[in-house]
């Protein structure tokens, strides 16, 4: 039994909003991406997969790989037409690996093998959206040897696995050519056989230990020590904690982030601060007709998949009475006008996917919270050539007609109207009240972008990424 490994990456459109025919010169690059998996084709081969294993065994592992990956009397220019009539869009491909060869397993007996292999910068993330859906692949596949004139017996499973978009050192999120998918023609993959001893102690160093936090008195004076040490060179990184290993400050004036998550740390950090136009990144102020409405402060404009964000809107010292608001969480995906077959507003409306919403009566409110939650599964910001995705935050303000503002101030009277009695008894005990069924008003709507990370709020590179490349 032989076996093989590669990875796929593929793309589709919504042919009611976008048009495919600038793609389909991206189909014909004839990338193999299910079975091939790993370059361009050219020549057709005529051999047959029984030829293969009939009389050459296993001795050629290039023409077993090559039986291995086609059915029978497949040949490249079959694969490319099938390639070019599928949907899906090739957006990286991986030469095959081979993971082992004449492996003989007895019943009961198992193997594992360790396929590690670093992707491209720049690569837009697993997103399933309404005008683009974004699919990784882990191709793993078996064949056994043909005995006789039986046929061979191929199988192989599609592991899908999420990516998310990388940054360089300065925060920003790296863009994607869709017409240029990646194409790697030398294997670049490390393959290792785990023993089963190697395997079980890899599972049992992740277990948690029962003897946690049970700290001989040598490693808390080895924690005091750092601790001083750390302080002396700089008072200004604060204390370590005891808990926390590996501790690397992010600061302004700190070098180039070594990791991707520090460059993420690094542009929350800097994103709360002031332009040179003296323009805050976190405050806005809302205004109608010239007329002050509200106040919306932000805690940060960057954040993580699976954060908070904290939004406050303060309506004291307005021109305009606000009587409601309604926020969302939202996000949207952007297509390039040169492809696009409807308007932008057409296209944010169908491709706009609500989060989180709240709806707050604000007749006297001097202030409103709205904390929303991103949803861990989301999918980050990202930037392609004609594809993009956004987040923001949209306020729906009810307010009083602009016509209206040199008015006094709307009061409890004017909200209220009395309701006539039914008889001398009741206009005997008093006046009845009751908020007035309707009122003339406006209503109008902003929005605030935002900037959502890949980088999880509780994501560590050494354990969450397991034995995989970030």
């Amino acid at each position: 039994m032989m076996g093989y490994g590669h990875i796929t990456g593929s793309f589709t459109l919504d042919s009611s909003l976008i048009n495919q025919g600038p793609f389909e010169e991206v189909k014909r690059k004839d990338i193999i991406g299910d079975q091939g998996g790993g370059g361009v084709v050219r020549v057709e081969n005529r051999k047959r997969d029984s030829g293969v294993f009939g009389f050459s065994g296993w001795g050629n592992i290039g023409e077993s790989l090559g039986g291995f990956l086609g059915g029978r009397e497949l040949s490249s220019i079959k694969e490319t037409r099938v390639s070019s009539n599928s949907k899906s869009i090739p957006i990286l491909s991986t030469p095959q690996s081979i993971l082992f060869v004449d492996l003989q397993l007895q019943p009961g007996e198992s193997r594992s093998y360790k396929y590690r292999h670093s992707l491209p910068r720049g690569l837009p993330p697993t997103h399933r959206g309404r005008a683009i859906k974004v699919t990784y692949n882990l191709v793993v596949g078996t064949q056994r040897a043909a005995r006789g004139g039986s046929e061979l017996n191929v199988r192989h499973v599609d592991i899908p696995f999420r990516v998310l978009p990388g940054v360089n050192g300065r925060g920003d999120v790296l863009g994607h050519d869709l017409m240029s998918p990646h194409i790697i023609l030398k294997s670049n993959a490390t393959i290792s056989s785990i023993a089963e001893t190697q395997e079980w102690s890899h599972i049992a160093s992740k277990l948690p230990s029962s003897q946690e936090g049970n700290d001989s008195p040598q490693d808390f004076l080895s924690y005091v020590e750092t601790m001083l040490e750390r302080r002396r060179q700089s008072s200004g990184l604060g204390l370590l904690s005891p808990t926390e290993g590996g501790y690397r400050s992010i600061t302004p004036t700190a070098e180039e982030p070594a990791t991707m998550k520090e460059a993420i740390d690094l542009a929350i950090l800097q994103s709360t601060t002031i332009t040179s136009s003296r323009k805050s990144a976190n405050r806005f102020e809302i205004t109608r007709s010239g007329y002050r409405v509200a106040v919306i402060m932000l805690a940060r404009p960057a954040y993580r998949l699976g954060e908070t964000v904290s939004v406050a809107v303060a309506f004291d010292d307005t021109d305009i009475p606000c009587y409601s608001l309604h926020a969302t969480l939202e996000s949207a995906e952007t297509i390039d006008p040169a492809i696009a077959l409807r308007s932008k507003a057409s296209i944010q409306r169908v491709t706009r996917r609500v989060h989180a919403a709240r709806t707050e009566s604000t007749i006297f409110s001097c202030r409103v919270v709205f904390s929303p939650v991103i949803p861990i599964s989301g999918t980050p910001t990202f930037i392609t050539s004609g594809v993009s995705h956004e987040w923001r935050l949209r306020f729906e303000f009810v307010t009083s007609q602009t016509k209206n503002v040199e008015e006094p101030d709307t009061s409890a009277e004017d909200l209220l109207e009395e309701i006539t009695p039914r008889d001398d008894k009741e206009r005997e005990r008093g006046r009845i009240m009751a908020g007035v069924e309707a009122m003339a008003c406006e209503t109008f709507e902003v929005t605030v972008p935002l900037e959502v990370y890949g980088s999880t709020a509780a994501f560590d590179e050494q354990q969450d990424a397991g034995e995989f490349a970030v």
